[in-house]
């Protein structure tokens, strides 16, 4: 279990969370305990984010070839036709066509970066969750005003539009892992 936890602390990736989970199962770990509960969200957060940039760079390659769509119709175009007087009707219809091809592919980069900043959303969420209630089983006195302050401006960076997505994800994989090792300490696993 040593090698399947250093390789999720050092390269998380689903398949050692996975192999992860397996061999917290096979260890004794109860379905519903929270260690795994906290291993069921962080491989949610990992696929989602890894389905959602995958997304990403398909239409973002989707618009370069949109773009270089363009350039062979302008080429047709110039190749096709020995009245110069409709080759700027035809260059014109057709770079007007492709150019609006190429802002619709546009839009699927920006459908695809919203699910990605909805990816960060949700696992915000649970961290955000997970930590009060770890922070109030830790230090059940804190002040609940002091322990929202902490964590408002811990989990501050997801919500900021200004921070970049790898940011975002390198903080709340972090904060995954910091579940789990508080789990993993409180079942006494060294």
């Amino acid at each position: 279990m040593n090698d399947t936890l250093t390789a999720v602390f050092s390269t998380p990736s689903c398949d050692t969370l996975c192999t992860l989970r397996a061999d917290w199962l096979q260890a004794g770990y109860a379905p519903g305990a929270p260690l795994l509960g906290v291993l069921d969200q962080y491989f949610v957060f990992l696929n989602e984010l890894s389905a959602s940039m995958s997304a990403r760079e398909y239409s973002h390659l989707a618009t370069m070839f949109d773009i270089g769509a363009v350039g062979g119709v302008a080429l047709q175009n110039l190749l096709e036709t020995d009245d110069l007087a409709n080759l700027w009707k035809r260059l014109l219809a057709g770079g007007i066509s492709e150019g609006l091809m190429v802002l619709a592919s546009r839009q699927y980069v920006k459908a695809a970066e919203t699910e990605i900043v909805s990816v960060y959303r949700n696992a915000g969420w649970y961290v955000y969750r997970a930590l009060w209630q770890l922070s109030a089983q830790l230090q059940p006195d804190a002040d609940p005003a002091q322990r929202r302050q902490v964590l408002d401006r811990l989990l501050a960076p997801v919500h900021d539009d200004a921070v970049p997505g790898p940011a975002k994800a390198v903080l709340l994989g972090r904060l995954f892992q910091l579940l789990l090792l508080a789990h993993l300490a409180a079942n006494g696993v060294q």
